[in-house]
């Protein structure tokens, strides 16, 4: 008997190995578009986060404080003066059209005023319809700025003759020592990359468990794809889609070998835990594909819905915002998507570094959705049968 289970499954695997190869959109499906997404994330975010951003300069007042102020911006990492405006109005319009994220304007008698104690003004515009930009512009200005009125200050109390042990302690009497925990490097791809590829990698599994079901029964070869496997629509499934899930684990553990060998991205577990983590995140992934098309054996209608519920996921895995902040009755749809599950062992894991049995729920909830396809199995065993749906 389990000899003869052994042969079905490799008849119905070589069955749909065969379909893999007779079709470029397989090979593009599989291995392109997330060989793709490695490679123009990878090195979109080689230097961890968007540096020299352009920015304007309004210097109204021309002195030698303005001056060394302006020279003070044009040294820091994220920004870089490429344009040396006239007026308020000339530098919003540039903002306007987008040559510049974000413009310094000075005042007129910035050194006289600051000289005479009578607190000039430093106007900071950014535009934040370009939110990584706007954001991390607006907190370099504004630290650069801190830093020019400390050195002002430093220079007035040198002249008052206070001595240099105390100065400091005038201009900044506490001082704040930071520490970024799981992601001191303050990398974008840190915080990003390692959500964001297997949100990807879920939506192309998710994608392609719906396209080799459906187009069964969009060809009407259904049936004889029942019949390779001795009418078990068990035994059918498990043979489809056992090459789709040895390639897209293979994809995925590549991918962490990249993110934590390659480009050295915090780890703090072993990376057999992320790999484990991986494989689960796509055997899951599969079976909500196995739900949706058994819900709708309609090769358009299950795409559709793969796509509306992939994208979904990448608001509900909590990376972009935090799930404890949303409203409780929204709140508990996050636990409907694997890749929110994928998020709880990466941050306890990688980021963490904490036991495994801090992660054994997640890795039990991944692990129920491999239940799901129970619920559609006699549907899609009728759809294989009967094959009434509709060919469009």
């Amino acid at each position: 008997m389990i000899n003869g289970i052994f042969k079905t499954l490799h008849a119905t695997t070589m069955r749909e190995l065969k379909r893999m190869v007779s079709r470029p959109i397989y090979f593009i499906a599989l291995v392109l578009v997330m060989a793709f997404c490695y490679v123009f994330f990878l090195t979109f975010f080689d230097n961890g986060q968007p540096d020299k951003m352009p920015i304007g300069v309004v210097d109204l007042d021309n002195s030698s404080l303005s001056r060394q102020f302006v020279h003070n911006v044009s040294a820091t990492q994220l920004s870089k003066i490429t344009m040396r405006l006239g007026s308020h109005k000339e530098a919003r319009e540039e903002m306007q059209r987008g040559n510049i994220y974000a413009f310094v304007e000075i005042e007129r008698d910035f050194q006289k005023k600051t000289i005479a104690n009578k607190r000039p003004v430093i106007g900071i515009y950014t535009n934040d319809a370009y939110l990584v930009a706007g954001s991390l512009l607006s907190k370099d200005l504004m630290y650069m700025s801190a830093l020019s009125s400390g050195a002002v200050q430093r220079q007035i109390l040198r002249a008052k003759g206070i001595e240099e042990s105390r100065i400091m302690g005038i201009i900044q009497p506490i001082v704040i020592n930071t520490h970024l925990i799981g992601n001191p490097m303050a990398n974008y791809g840190v915080y990003l990359l390692n959500v964001l590829l297997p949100g990807v990698l879920q939506l192309m599994v998710l994608m392609m468990t719906i396209f080799s079901v459906g187009v069964e029964f969009k060809e009407r070869t259904s049936l004889l794809w029942l019949e390779q496997a001795d009418n078990s629509i068990q035994l059918a499934i498990i043979g489809k889609l056992a090459p789709y899930t040895l390639v897209f684990s293979l994809v995925g553990m590549i991918g962490n070998i990249l993110l934590y060998g390659y480009m050295h991205y915090p780890l703090n577990a072993a990376i057999g835990w992320m790999f484990l983590n991986t494989i689960m995140l796509v055997t899951a992934s599969q079976s909500v594909g196995l739900l949706l098309i058994g819900i709708t054996p309609v090769l358009r209608d299950g795409v559709t819905l793969a796509a509306f519920y992939g994208l979904l996921g990448f608001t509900f895995a909590g990376f972009t915002f935090p799930i404890e902040q949303m409203p409780p009755s929204t709140r508990i749809f996050s636990y409907l998507f694997p890749i929110r599950h994928y998020f709880n062992i990466y941050v306890d894991q990688a980021l963490n570094g904490l036991h495994i049995a801090k992660s054994a729920y997640s890795f039990l909830a991944l692990g129920c959705f491999n239940l799901l396809p129970i619920i559609v199995l006699s549907r899609l065993k009728n759809a294989a049968l009967t094959k009434v749906f509709p060919i469009k």
